[in-house]
């Protein structure tokens, strides 16, 4: 009898634990969606990150007009990697034409302070991860474009700076990516995963090498205790804050006359003039109002503060970053390598640059109280989660072991600092024209919301933290969609893919209302 009793003892408080827990969870998600509804502008005073110190143009960290302008042609909203491919195609494009269009970028805070200058430098997409996952949702042949996407941006930005001297300081290069695996289902899982991928699309896979176990710990600085098992293949990485600094130096050199930028001018609203044909839309900043004919979103985690339809649509998520000295015997690459470990929940990335052989390291997303969902519509970039940064500070002397890494010179954490990353509940950007129900303003000369001539606002964001390898085509097909027809072949140009722009673009990234009305938050606990 006794055994009876202890053994119902048991199953209650294993029942009582479980309800718990989801009464925990329960209350974890509608603190999400109470956070997520509550659009919030950017702080004034983020967390400083590494890539930010010693900006290579001074001048242009606060760049202002000494009068904002009245009126342009068109005005990008963020000045990250999405607003300065707009800026650049568009630029480059109406020049081929001998058109001078007025384009003014507005960024709320210093020039290039939202997520792309505070990421981790990668320019990296799991292709096997990838393409498994959205086989599963799109089917193979939409999957093999989807992956080619990345693969094709990760191509364009670093053929971008082979040919133009002046982003040389960028430091984009090709590096071999290590892909480590901490948990022994996840192993199997890749492994399988690789094997569909060379299946399917063996011109995606044919630079993986799959290395079963602790097989290739030594020869990659990886401590075997805590490896099932490595993948190798070719990824990149860069410096993004100077990436996106100097195209814009170089942008403002060329384009002085009809290009500029106004940091520190937050956009409060925007309005339709319905008497102003030409430029219809009234873009208010406490600086002033300026008019113009098209407006560009490219303000990724931020969007819904000016998109009324995106609420709920796209917020963002916090992720943690550190610069962190190696150990005294940690190998300098060359800045050639990058690594990723990958646990049961969640994952971590770390790369080494040039030179000095600083560590950049990041994640620890599911580290948080609330196993990350905490982190999610968190608007705020100035503030960091203790659990996370804990994890952090200990990450690598603990992944590539003690004798890979060696004794600590001083302080090992030479930086910390946050961002918010965009994220869309199907985990795919927007890219494209706005229909305008979902920007709840009426444009009257708009005849059909496919018609690129006419006035319009166009959104070029949601990357999912994974913009180095989305974000930069997804604005050129903004701007090349801005100058042009859809169905125009476009000649190749540095940075700019040839052809039309739908045999690149993905269909999936169109921000229609009924992809927009379907997406629903709780759909990412099915695809995360």
């Amino acid at each position: 009898m006794g055994a009876i009793f202890s053994t119902i003892r048991r199953i209650c408080l294993d029942l009582s634990a479980v309800i718990s827990e989801l009464n925990q969870t329960k209350h974890s998600f509608d603190s999400l969606l109470a956070r997520i509804s509550s659009a919030t502008p950017p702080v004034p005073n983020p967390s400083i990150s590494y890539w930010q110190e010693d900006p290579p143009f001074p001048n242009l960290v606060d760049v202002q007009s000494p009068d904002l302008p009245t009126t342009a042609d068109i005005i990008v909203i963020g000045s990250g990697i999405s607003g300065a491919s707009v800026a650049y195609t568009i630029l480059t494009q109406f020049d081929k034409r001998g058109i001078s269009p007025e384009i003014v970028v507005l960024e709320a805070r210093d020039l290039c302070s939202g997520a792309t200058g505070r990421n981790g430098g990668h320019m990296k997409c799991s292709p096997y991860v990838e393409y498994a996952g959205l086989k599963a949702r799109f089917g193979v042949e939409h999957a093999k474009k989807l992956l080619g996407f990345q693969r094709r941006n990760l191509a364009a930005i670093l053929d971008f700076v082979r040919q133009n001297q002046e982003l040389k300081a960028s430091e984009a290069r090709e590096v071999q990516t290590v892909d480590v695996f901490t948990d022994e289902r996840m192993w199997v899982k890749a492994k399988k995963m690789v094997q569909e991928l060379r299946q399917d699309a063996p011109d995606m896979a044919e630079d993986i090498v799959v290395h079963d176990g602790t097989e290739a710990c030594e020869e990659l600085h990886i401590d075997p205790q805590h490896c099932y098992g490595i993948i190798t293949y070719k990824a990149g990485a860069l410096w993004p804050y100077r990436f996106v600094t100097s195209l814009y130096a170089s942008l403002l050199s060329t384009y002085s006359g009809t290009f500029s930028i106004e940091t520190n001018t937050p956009v409060t609203a925007i309005q339709v003039n319905s008497g102003n044909l030409s430029r219809p839309f009234t873009v208010q900043t406490p600086r002033g109002h300026i008019t113009a004919a098209h407006v560009v979103h490219a303000t990724d985690a931020f969007a819904a503060n000016l998109l009324p339809g995106l609420k709920r649509k796209i917020f963002p998520v916090r992720g943690h970053v550190t610069a962190q000295n190696p150990g005294t015997l940690f190998p300098k690459l060359g800045g050639a390598r990058s690594w990723s470990f990958i646990h049961r929940r969640g994952f971590d990335y770390v790369s080494q640059r040039p030179g000095t052989g600083e560590l950049i390291a990041g994640g620890g997303l599911v580290q948080s109280p609330e196993k990350g969902m905490d982190e999610f519509g968190i608007w705020r970039d100035d503030r960091s989660s203790f659990a996370i940064r804990a994890y952090l500070d200990g990450l690598l002397p603990t992944m590539f072991g003690a004798h890979n890494w060696g004794a600590d010179t001083g302080a090992r954490v030479k930086m910390a600092w946050t961002g918010c990353m965009g994220f869309t509940p199907d985990l795919l950007p927007y890219v494209g024209i706005l229909d305008q129900k979902i920007t709840q303003r009426k444009v009257p000369t708009a005849r059909s919301s496919k018609d690129a001539k006419h006035p319009a606002e166009w959104i070029s964001a949601g990357f999912q933290g994974e913009g180095m390898v989305l974000a930069w085509l997804s604005g050129v097909a903004v701007g090349l969609m801005l100058v042009g027809e859809d169905d125009e072949v476009f000649e190749q140009a540095p940075g700019i893919p040839g052809g039309k722009i739908d045999e690149w673009l993905p269909e999936e990234f169109a921000c229609s209302k009924r992809r927009v009305d379907y997406s629903n938050v709780s759909d990412l606990a099915t695809l995360l």
